[in-house]
């Protein structure tokens, strides 16, 4: 028995923001390690978070990877849990919202094994 698991790809939108979101928290990072003020560049004025950041940079760069990283993970996760036997569904958390318990997922197992010619050389994806 094969069992496969892959991710299920987020909305492409979803997928955007985080991406660009990971670019802007590198930009950042390496800013603040390099104590450069882009704002300076840009003839924009300091804001005060900035300038706290410049001074506080550990700090300030663990708050940006941290917070930005759970922002990312909000985005891209999706939830998603699909089961299919020989490309068959059994499961999708899409459609009921939930994980399938224990005995539910054996009796579905089961369900399917009586109603189809399932044998060892089969597979399970997860």
């Amino acid at each position: 028995m094969d069992v496969v698991g892959e991710n299920y790809p987020p909305a492409p939108s979803k997928a955007l923001m985080a991406r660009i979101l990971s670019m802007v928290k590198m930009a950042l990072l390496v800013c603040l390690l390099f104590g450069q003020n882009p704002f300076v560049l840009l003839n924009i004025p300091t804001p005060a978070a900035y300038s706290w950041a410049l001074q506080n940079k550990m700090y300030a760069c663990l708050m940006v990877f941290f917070f930005s990283n759970s922002i990312e993970s909000y985005l891209i996760s999706t939830g998603a849990f699909e089961i299919s036997v020989n490309d068959v569904p059994l499961w999708s958390k899409i459609e009921t919202g939930r994980l399938p318990s224990a005995n539910e997922f054996i009796q579905m197992l089961q369900t399917f094994s009586t109603k189809t010619d399932f044998n060892a050389a089969g597979s399970i994806n997860f």
